[in-house]
């Protein structure tokens, strides 16, 4: 391991460690947390989520591949020790070797064994505003390399140093509460690429009233320009209409009906500070939907859209222009 990387890693294993209060604690207290991982593939898109939640656990793993495919396994007990960053929640589990995060699902769902290598420092967010009360922390390690393998329709497909993104979150908040999210990872579709961006923005349930924007640049392993609130502005056009090609768990599947609004067909991003700018459009593809109950309505269900997309980046950093097309995962949530 170079220098580079061995810094890289360090500054990761620091940051990103489990927070998790006991579990008779977070019961009581609403805690939640959870470590999440997305890997961009050659036409496919993985994303893996382990979760901390009312004294239990939840490991979620859903592919696309042209439509959504996954499963949501339940875990009574997960081993999760706070100051650490292995976990194992049953059959799903991550990790830390070598400076590198591990994770697999071996349980129902698509199967997989991946290993991702952080390439960029890490950032870090405290008490992010969700809803009257509540407040989220975010930490992202927005750039990996990602080797290994994972089963799309019954089959087998290897991989070597794709792109893939990472962030851990927690804090105190209802699922149901007034908020709601919209969340983005655009990448180049080659590695060697040096350019990609985060981006997200806060909002009330009504999405009537933002909260916090907030987008990323990173230029190789560099958070090279952190552009928020004032200097990001969002903007939304069309619906994708069609119904979700894949929701988990498909029970709760029922309770809703088979169309909503949830997902613009487009988003726009438009970023500035001073002499420097990023614009950006994202068009809504494919959408899958992680279904969770609400904690404010007894027959409620909380809908966590994962969207396949495209992205269309270009902008001017310390005097360099820079423009990529390739994926993106898109999120938008309902409080």
């Amino acid at each position: 391991m170079s220098r580079s990387a061995a810094r890289l890693s360090a500054l990761a294993a620091d940051a990103d460690p489990w927070r998790g209060l006991p579990f008779e604690l977070e019961a009581r207290q609403g805690y939640k947390e959870w470590q999440h991982f997305v890997v961009f593939g050659e036409g496919w898109t993985l994303l893996f989520n382990l979760s901390l939640e009312g004294g239990a656990g939840k490991a979620t793993t859903i592919v696309c591949q042209g439509e959504w495919q996954g499963h949501v396994a339940r875990c009574r007990r997960p081993d999760v020790r706070p100051g650490r960053l292995d976990a194992t929640f049953d059959r799903a589990a991550m990790r830390w070797r070598g400076g590198r995060y591990e994770i697999r699902n071996q349980g129902d769902g698509p199967r997989m064994e991946v290993v991702l290598a952080p390439a960029s420092v890490p950032s870090l967010s405290h008490d992010i505003r969700v809803g009257s009360g509540s407040h989220l922390s975010w930490c992202l390690v927005p750039r990996l390399l990602a080797s290994g393998w994972v089963e799309i329709g019954g089959r087998r497909v290897s991989f070597e140093d794709r792109l893939a993104y990472h962030d851990h979150n927690w804090g105190r908040f209802r699922w149901g509460g007034d908020f709601s999210w919209e969340w983005g990872c655009a990448v180049p579709p080659d590695a060697a690429v040096p350019w990609m961006v985060v981006f997200s923005r806060m909002n009330d349930r009504a999405r009537t009233r933002t909260t916090a924007t907030s987008v990323f640049l990173l230029r190789g392993g560099d958070i090279v320009r952190y552009f928020r609130n004032a200097e990001a502005r969002f903007t939304t056009e069309g619906i994708v209409d069609a119904r979700p090609s894949g929701r988990v768990p498909a029970a709760a599947a029922l309770l809703l009906p088979d169309q909503d609004r949830d997902v613009p067909r487009w988003t726009r991003l438009d970023a500035c500070r001073g002499g420097e700018s990023l614009s950006g459009e994202v068009e809504a593809l494919v959408r899958g939907q992680i279904l969770v109950p609400s904690e404010t309505d007894v027959r409620g269900v909380v809908r966590l859209n994962e969207v396949d997309a495209r992205a269309w980046i270009r902008g001017i950093c310390a005097g360099e222009a820079f423009e990529f097309e390739g994926p993106c995962l898109l999120e938008v949530v309902r409080g």
